[in-house]
């Protein structure tokens, strides 16, 4: 039997450290070939696959999307001959992504303010902020905290990444990638990420599961940022690669509620 066989994949909403994280493979069978995504990362992923093929015939609509879970592998899609007696050519395209596009954010659930419970700390910059809290940024919330606050867990998970080696901060695009950060992934599939964190200031390791009020890290002035605070955002995966932020509601001494810009709350 002939056979020809391309992989072309593009890879991207994923930092250089993944790269190779998320491989393609093929598994030949007597009468169909499946194609199948492997997940190395501790955190799911959404791969977009197409294919061109000549004398094979696919068991789903392309492009196919699937969800691969964490540290795992998954069936994409299934490619029978058309006859078992021709040879056949096969052209593959993929991306991948983090994060589940498919996830439900868990809107009953109340988190906690990121810092230490009897501490007040003003939100500078809420919903719908002019300076930086627009499109898939909208809901973010920074806390007006002194550089070397202790952040605390706004809700527990999985930490998934984290970046600690940043000294520099300022209101210039050329400090957009130099903010160190954590990112935790909830049970429900979406995410929180704590930014603008000091130099050195993360006290938990990628794979560490975190508790609802743990102290995660140090509050800081890296990267884009006109000042010391903690960027907070809780966001989850979208069609096409990136995120769009969700709207979450906070425990306080008054109740369960949205933040409001301008505003001071006390730790609770």
């Amino acid at each position: 039997m002939k056979s020809i066989w391309w992989i072309l994949f593009l890879v991207f909403m994923v930092p250089a450290q993944d790269e190779g994280s998320v491989e393609i493979y093929r598994v030949e069978e007597s009468d169909r070939i499946e194609l199948f995504g492997r997940n190395k990362n501790i955190y799911p992923v959404t791969v977009e696959i197409d294919v061109e093929a000549e004398n094979l015939s696919p068991n789903k609509k392309l492009p196919v999307i699937e969800v691969i879970p964490p540290n795992s592998n998954r069936s994409l899609v299934s490619l029978a001959y058309s006859n078992i007696e021709e040879g056949w050519n096969l052209r593959t395209k993929y991306r991948y992504y983090m994060g589940d596009i498919d996830a439900k954010h868990q809107d009953s659930f109340a988190y906690r303010l990121p810092y230490a419970k009897g501490e007040k700390f003003r939100v500078a910059q809420g919903f719908g902020g002019y300076f930086s809290h627009q499109g898939d940024l909208r809901h973010s919330i920074d806390f007006d905290m002194p550089k070397g606050s202790s952040v605390y867990a706004a809700r527990g998970g999985v930490v998934v990444k984290t970046e600690e080696r940043y000294d520099q901060g300022g209101p210039t695009d050329d400090m957009m990638e130099l903010a160190n950060y954590i990112t935790v992934l909830h049970d429900d599939g979406s995410f929180a990420n704590y930014s603008h964190l000091m130099q050195n200031g993360v006290k938990v390791e990628v794979g560490q599961q975190i508790r609802t009020g743990q102290v995660i890290g140090f509050s800081g002035n890296t990267g884009y940022s006109t000042g010391p605070h903690l960027h907070f955002v809780v966001k989850k995966a979208k069609r096409g690669g990136g995120f769009t932020s969700i709207p979450v509601k906070f425990v306080t001494r008054n109740g369960i509620q949205l933040l409001e810009e301008g505003q001071s709350y006390i730790g609770y």
